[in-house]
């Protein structure tokens, strides 16, 4: 029996491809650079620091990481100072189970640098969340928009503000979508897995989550619920066998609750407050009882739908938890960012000038919320604030629906009509 042999790279090849590997270990080394240079000269980092704190705490000073001294530590690093009333005390929120997310961090004790590779994976995984999400809603955009789309995962504000803040959300994003794609594929014991580490931040999704879970017990996919469970149990015998007697648990509990207690984030009530002192409250309890009513139609709906409808109410279900008035950081926002996906796809291929619709409405993403940051930095201006939280969701929410329609159910053409026609 005769093997045929693997042909043997040719020296031309074999010096193509280490041109590329010299190329790509280029880039990979000025990206991680620049983020350790911007970690030195940009203030902030909180969101990041407050693990890597409490881990290097843990690991190398046995101190309890969701005491009051690791708080100080971050507050020195973010301010220079003790936090002031209205300021993120940087409580450590996270489980301790998924605490050793940051241990390699914590093993850098050079702060900037731990923060600059943070920063650096927490660009790459939005990009992988960009190119995810075009995935599971199956569209191929021209080239020149891909990249477009690509930078804006980048370069917009919301992105940026979270890169910048250290927010694990970029990480919550790719994470809730890659467990749609292990869903969508059947690949439960893997979705149920990835729920787990979904607990990281749970405020950021948490309406998400639950529309998750009714999925599954509605379409009785035991083995999603059977891999979250053995993961959960996996990681807790872990915790307790590291932190002896599970003693994280009870300072875990009082750590959120003073996070809580802190009134530190943004929420709705706050700002309809400043922008009409006397309807704020009802305007609140209105948009407050309107969206989670639409909320609950849209989950209703898509109870029995295909996949693709049920990305589009996760999308819209992300956008609608800031607006439900449980205080939310502006760098959490960043996981509205695969619902601009859906909006650009719809906008493009349902309209003979989508393309140049979607440019536009590029433009707006991207230049809008810029323009609200620099006008409220020059003027001191609250309501420029205001408007560039409210900005994100509403315009998700809005463009949701404006192409909820072809979206969810494409309108068949002319050209459609024909082809079925002679198929």
């Amino acid at each position: 029996m005769k093997f045929n042999r693997k042909r043997a790279l040719t020296p031309r090849e074999i010096r193509i491809l280490s041109l590329f590997g010299l190329a790509a270990l280029i880039v990979l080394s000025v990206w991680v650079g620049a983020n350790i240079w911007l970690s030195r000269t940009v203030p902030g980092g909180g969101g990041f620091f407050s693990g890597w704190a409490g881990a290097r705490s843990f690991l190398f000073d046995r101190i309890q990481p969701y005491s009051g001294t690791v708080a100080s530590q971050v507050q020195q690093l973010v301010y220079g100072r003790s936090a002031r009333p209205g300021e993120n005390p940087y409580i450590l929120t996270t489980p301790f189970f998924l605490l050793p997310v940051y241990f390699p961090f914590a093993l850098i004790a050079d702060p900037a640098i731990a923060r600059g590779l943070w920063m650096f994976f927490a660009e790459a995984a939005l990009l992988a969340t960009a190119l995810l999400i075009l995935r599971l809603i199956e569209w191929q955009p021209r080239r020149f928009f891909l990249i477009a789309f690509f930078l804006l995962s980048i370069f917009s504000f919301y992105p940026a503000v979270s890169f910048i803040e250290g927010s694990p959300a970029a990480f919550l994003g790719l994470l809730y979508f890659c467990i749609l794609w292990a869903y969508y594929f059947e690949q439960d014991e893997l979705a149920g897995a990835l729920l787990v580490f979904s607990l990281f931040l749970w405020g950021a999704g948490f309406l998400f989550l639950i529309l998750l879970f009714s999925r599954i017990i509605l379409e009785r996919r035991a083995r999603v619920l059977a891999g979250f469970g053995m993961t959960l149990s996996i990681l807790l015998v872990i915790s307790f066998l590291i932190f002896p007697g599970g003693n994280w648990i009870y300072p875990f509990l009082t750590a959120n609750l003073a996070a809580i207690r802190s009134g530190f984030g943004v929420t709705t009530s706050s700002i309809f407050v400043r922008l009409w002192p006397i309807y704020g409250p009802r305007i609140t309890q209105s948009v407050t009882v309107f969206a989670l009513i639409m909320l609950l139609y849209e989950w209703y709906r898509a109870r029995h739908t295909d996949f693709r409808r049920f990305i589009w109410v996760a999308c819209l279900t992300l956008a609608v938890t800031p607006l439900i008035g449980f205080p939310t950081e502006m760098s959490s926002l960043v996981v509205l960012f695969p619902g601009l996906a859906l909006i650009f796809a719809a906008t493009a291929e349902r309209w003979r000038a989508g393309y140049w619709l979607a440019v536009m409405l590029f433009l707006i993403v991207l230049a809008f919320p810029w323009s609200l940051f620099v006008r409220g930095l020059l003027f001191r201006e609250q309501i420029a604030q205001d408007l560039l939280f409210l900005f994100y969701p509403v315009f998700t929410i809005a463009g949701l629906y404006w192409t909820r329609w072809w979206f969810i159910r494409p309108p068949r053409t002319w050209l459609d009509h024909v082809r079925s026609i002679h198929n």
